[in-house]
């Protein structure tokens, strides 16, 4: 399973999320890969994005665990949104109604 959290935070709140980032781990249970990508989100401020990687049969200790991650995030930036999506590969959703993909 890949989960994708979408964050957007103030232009003004950047460096304090900067610090909060530092003091978090850096790794988090049955994520096998982490990638990060920050882009301008217009009038929102910033955006980033998150994409997780979860171990094979552990995708929803591993939301579980993600969430655990941002709460001090959330709960900390004001005017911080944030949004999780379960991702699938085009393989996988060809598989669901019933064709190949190739």
């Amino acid at each position: 399973m890949i989960i994708l959290a979408t964050i957007w935070y103030p232009l003004n709140r950047g460096i304090d999320l900067a610090k909060l980032y530092l003091k978090l781990p850096r790794e988090i249970p049955y994520v096998t890969k982490w990638r990060v990508f920050n882009t301008a989100g217009g009038l929102d401020g910033y955006k980033q994005y998150h994409l997780f990687y979860t171990e094979k049969g552990k995708g929803e200790e591993a939301i579980l665990e993600i969430s655990k991650f941002f709460m001090p995030i959330v709960n900390e930036i004001e005017g911080l949104r944030l949004q999780n999506e379960i991702l699938m590969g085009i393989t996988d959703t060809y598989n669901m109604i019933g064709m190949k993909f190739e």
